[in-house]
């Protein structure tokens, strides 16, 4: 028996910590709200797993909650979801080099993988390798619309390499995907909502101008968990890559997203009560900044209330506590709010899939890690 069919069935409070927890229910009323969202839409939802890391059992709860396919960063993510039997997956980045490539192009022979390109020499590449398979790529250019990161400029620059895409033989030209990041750094909502339409105009008038130059534009993809509501409702638009709202974190609810709530936390174990003067309304835990990431600030405290991060050096955490949570003794669980879901998520080899406190299953997470 696995050790994880041993933890089948503990208390939250058995688990060894560090320990990464999803609150079931709140997951799947996520996944729920997403897709009654998106059903009966002319736009649908291509769903992101960066988050997640392509954990393969959230991937598929994804497709079977509507997603018209999946979405991931990097080309070891799309090789975890395809061994996991998903086929539709679009690799929102650039595949560049030789060895890259040919993984790529071994990956296209049996999925439906598509690929974001921004660069002539890397079409020629693609192209060259694909022809030399004997396989059909997909490709979407990329299009920069106010993110200062990859992509092509709206217009002229996107028409032109669409066409280079289009001409290209094992190459099959998509349509154009663009990303809003630049959006959510806004302080107020009416000034994200006001970057998002303005940035997603330019991914909308950029497919009109393809169009109209006699170049058809299947897919226009762009948006996520900040923007799917603005950008869903835009003409022109036909896919949003959200992701983050399967989970969230408390990062993304400061800064106004409402319709998810945070499912995810991180237990943890206080080791220590420092008798010294001065200490006594201190105590230390068991997480420190290698099993959350703060580059986003320092988590809150779920449980117990009345209790607050201080300080999170690499292997320890150093809690504030008032009145009742005085009370906490060695050994006793702390649970964290994750702050930052993407990174912390890739600090951690597994999942705790809780329910009414229980562990229900234990996740992999394969694509931790796999940064290439």
């Amino acid at each position: 028996m696995s050790t994880h069919e041993y933890e089948v069935g503990l208390h939250k409070g058995e688990i060894d910590t560090p320990a990464l927890l999803i609150d079931l229910p709140t997951m799947e009323r996520n996944l729920q709200k997403m897709e009654d969202y998106f059903k009966g839409s002319d736009v649908n939802l291509r769903a992101h797993v960066k988050l997640h890391k392509a954990t393969p059992i959230l991937a598929h709860l994804q497709l079977q909650a509507g997603a018209v396919g999946l979405t991931c960063a990097k080309l070891a993510e799309a090789e975890v979801l395809a061994a996991a039997g998903i086929k539709d997956i679009l690799i929102a980045n650039q595949i560049v080099g030789a060895r890259k490539i040919e993984r790529l192009i071994n990956l296209a022979a049996y999925t439906d993988v598509m690929v974001a390109v921004d660069d002539y020499e890397n079409v020629a590449a693609l192209s060259q390798a694909a022809q030399a398979k004997g396989v059909q790529l997909r490709v979407l250019v990329e299009v920069d619309i106010g993110n200062n990161r990859c992509g092509v400029e709206p217009f002229g620059p996107a028409l032109a390499l669409s066409k280079a895409v289009h001409a290209a033989p094992g190459l099959k030209y998509m349509g154009l995907m663009a990303y809003d990041g630049h959006c959510t750094f806004q302080v107020e909502a009416w000034e994200r909502e006001a970057c998002a339409r303005k940035a997603n105009q330019m991914l909308v008038e950029t497919r009109e101008y393809i169009e109209k130059a006699g170049l058809p534009v299947q897919i226009a993809s762009g948006g996520g968990t900040f923007t799917y509501k603005i950008v869903s409702q835009m003409k022109g638009v036909t896919e949003i890559q959200a992701g983050t709202y399967l989970l969230m974190d408390t990062a993304f609810k400061e800064k106004g997203v409402t319709d998810f709530d945070c499912a995810l936390t991180v237990l943890a174990t206080v080791i220590s009560r420092p008798q010294r003067v001065g200490a006594e309304d201190m105590a230390i835990i068991d997480v420190g900044r290698k099993a959350m990431d703060t580059i986003l600030g320092f988590p809150e405290v779920k449980y117990p209330p009345r209790a607050s991060v201080f300080s999170m050096p690499q292997e320890h955490c150093r809690l504030h506590l008032e009145r009742e949570a005085c009370d906490l003794k060695i050994g006793d669980k702390v649970e964290l709010w994750v702050r930052d879901a993407n990174g912390t998520i890739n600090l951690y080899n597994k999942f705790y899939a809780i329910r009414n406190d229980i562990v229900e299953a234990v996740w992999e997470i394969p694509g931790r890690g796999q940064a290439t």
